[in-house]
């Protein structure tokens, strides 16, 4: 069972549009572009874009802003004694409580179109909704996303809408220079995710880099970066503090 119903998208195709709207019209990152120099007529995504976008749509079912439904086509026993599915248009998808969205098990951070593993307990003791979780597809309305993605979109957030942003409210301290500046240190082997944030913040300021920023904020910045480019220099390390005795 793989088509989702009329007006409905499945999760996948969702978070692809969302993924589209947050990173189109961006440089392509250099994984992908390495492999598009080899094999110009493959469609191939970046999966850290694909995984920040899911993310996102699961943190909005958690919250209830946009409701999950779960579909499963209904089998008839044919006239020859086989089993086969009914026309999708002939049932409406069923939707899942929030509480159940929440222990749905997630992919990447996200949600999978067919659920992973779910149980009674997962379906908080409904049978049906049980039964529909276990051969069932998970889908969203199509007009709800729509809502849900121009209210996201109008916040002007997305790395796409990064010049929009520019121009709203309080400037940005993650400027244009500062990122080429960072990018050029990562080029110039100077300074890498493997390093602190606090090296990367010396090493700014010995070049004389106007109006550097606070640690946080220049994490914060080493962070979007990576996950725009796919620069692996540009993928921190987290460091577990010592326990102190």
């Amino acid at each position: 069972m793989n088509d989702a119903p009329k007006d409905f998208l499945r999760i996948s195709c969702a978070v692809n549009r969302l993924s589209d709207g947050m990173w189109g019209g961006l440089q392509r990152p250099d994984p992908v572009a390495a492999i598009k120099q080899d094999q110009k007529k493959l469609s191939l995504g970046f999966g850290p874009w694909g995984e920040k976008a899911g993310r996102r749509l699961r943190a909005a079912a958690v919250r209830g802003k946009l409701a999950i439904y779960v579909f499963a086509k209904p089998q008839v026993r044919s006239e020859d004694h086989h089993l086969t599915d009914c026309s999708p248009e002939k049932i409406e998808p069923l939707v899942v409580p929030v509480n159940v969205v929440k222990r749905l098990i997630a992919s990447r951070g996200g949600l999978p179109d067919h659920p992973i593993r779910p149980s009674i307990k997962t379906a908080e003791g409904n049978e049906k909704l049980f039964a529909l979780l276990t051969v069932g597809l998970l889908v969203v309305r199509a007009s709800d996303f729509d809502v849900w993605y121009q209210s996201e979109r109008a916040k002007g957030r997305w790395p796409s809408q990064r010049s929009k942003s520019k121009s709203n409210g309080r400037p940005t301290k993650q400027t244009d220079p500062l990122r080429n500046a960072v990018l050029a240190l990562i080029h110039d082997h100077k300074w890498s995710g493997k390093d602190p944030i606090a090296a990367l913040h010396r090493v700014l300021v010995a070049s004389g880099h106007s109006e550097t920023p606070s640690q946080d904020t220049l994490a914060r910045l080493v962070d979007h970066l990576h996950s725009e480019t796919g620069e692996s220099g540009l993928l921190r390390i987290t460091r577990v503090r010592r326990k102190q005795t």
